[in-house]
């Protein structure tokens, strides 16, 4: 119900083995959105859950779960109609916030879409802040605390008297940055703290472990480890005590779907006037081909959208967009392309051919109907320490440079996508099939 960032598998880790905190008092920094509390209240029948964070977003649900009033005046003149919402206090709160973090991704409405999704939100709201009340009233109920305060985490540690459980934030600022847009709309009487710079958050740790703890963490530490999760695309996370748990270790797993395609052989052609056709597929297919064509050293990471691309009835390409990712500086009009592979062939550049029909209209035109939302550029990232990719050189432009990648983009062009073939032969002279040199 709650926004949070706890990995699943070890949330269910941290599930079955609760019980060992039976009996004991359990103080849990940077609460967030209340996971831990919300797995001991249900698998514990005797256990103290003292609870404390800083941000606006989980105080609003620490007091409502400890039935306090907490008040909070909205500054921001464009949303002052839910003002009356907030002044309801306790779960009425919350909803209005979870509401407004959902409602300030639109905030701007740069474009169409965001001025519907806004202007929906404003239509609607009755309805679905009735209907995240209840949602709300559901979890609040499922928990159970004994304290929650507001206090500095590196103050907050240690106690003691208890186990102490955290995760920290882990980048700098991190609360700030997340629910940075909720805390400029209002005004409260909020807590005084630090930033948890590097530094301090290491000498948080620190203090954390003086005496039984539970942290859970993305760094890999000399600490006892108790669980390990690594996935695909994701961080490895860890969980750490000092407290006797049953160890735990979760493996990348990949799911693949194996569907029967006529693919483009090592020695087969590619003719002139081959039509070039699209097929929208689903992540577990395109696995199987990440298997055979790509590095085993390349993480495979799921996107919203793969495309499969023909030549002729032969299957040559493969196409992997994300909508959104502000992390690799993807804008409002732009989207992300994870991956982008082909088979093997006698072609030397037949990537050229796949990232020209990227660029097509076509191609565009399914992005668009699948975000719903104008898409006129393409960003995609090559992992490399050249200065440049020579894959991407003379198709797209040169976005970025960082420490081992380049970032790409291009906007799509007004070839057609019958007509590729013919300008990818006469454009790349070394893609015609080694055997004619």
């Amino acid at each position: 119900m709650f926004i949070g960032a706890i990995n699943e598998k070890l949330r269910k880790y941290f599930w079955t083995h609760a019980h060992m905190l039976e009996g004991r008092k359990c103080y849990i920094g940077c609460s967030g959105n209340f996971t831990v509390e919300q797995i001991l209240s249900q698998r514990c029948k005797d256990v103290e859950i003292y609870s404390n964070d800083v941000s606006l977003y989980s105080s609003a649900i620490g007091h409502a779960i400890a039935a306090c009033k907490l008040n909070v005046e909205i500054t921001d003149p464009e949303i002052l109609w839910a003002q009356k919402y907030i002044d309801r206090g306790g779960p009425e709160m919350v909803a209005t916030f979870l509401l407004l973090l959902e409602m300030f991704q639109y905030v701007k409405r740069n474009n169409d879409y965001q001025e519907r999704m806004w202007q929906t939100y404003l239509a609607q709201w009755e309805k679905i802040f009735t209907k995240t009340v209840d949602k709300v009233n559901r979890s609040i109920e499922r928990i159970s605390i004994k304290e929650y305060t507001m206090i500095d985490v590196h103050d907050y540690f240690p106690r003691t008297d208890g186990v102490v459980i955290g995760f920290l934030p882990t980048y700098v600022g991190g609360y700030e940055k997340l629910f940075q847009k909720l805390d400029e709309s209002v005004k409260w009487k909020s807590p005084q703290y630090d930033i948890l710079t590097t530094e301090r958050r290491e000498a948080t740790i620190k203090r954390m472990t003086e005496g039984d703890y539970v942290l859970y963490d993305d760094v890999k530490r000399e600490l006892p480890c108790i669980a390990q999760c690594t996935l695909y695309g994701k961080r490895a996370v860890y969980i750490y005590s000092n407290i006797l748990f049953k160890t735990g270790l979760f493996r990348r797993k990949v799911s693949e779907t194996v569907k029967h395609y006529k693919l483009l052989m090592p020695k087969d052609d590619i003719a002139e006037d081959s039509e070039v056709r699209l097929l929208i597929s689903d992540t577990n297919t395109v696995n199987h081909y990440r298997h055979l064509f790509l590095s085993k050293k390349i993480e495979p990471t799921g996107g919203d959208l793969s495309i499969l691309v023909f030549a002729g009835d032969q299957l040559f390409g493969f196409l992997i967009f994300s909508g959104y990712s502000k992390s690799k500086g993807v804008k409002d009009n732009s989207i992300y392309m994870l991956s982008d592979f082909v088979v093997l062939s006698k072609y030397k550049r037949l990537s050229k051919l796949l990232l020209m029909v990227s660029k097509c209209h076509e191609v565009q035109k399914l992005l668009q109907e699948k975000y719903i939302r104008r898409v006129d550029t393409i960003i995609t990232t090559a992992f490399t320490k050249q200065p440049v990719s020579m894959k991407y050189r003379g198709l797209y432009e040169l976005h970025k440079r960082g420490e081992g990648f380049l970032n790409y983009k291009t906007g799509f062009d007004d070839t057609s996508i019958k007509e590729v073939t013919k300008i990818w032969m006469k454009r790349f002279s070394n893609s015609i099939p080694h055997s004619k040199k």
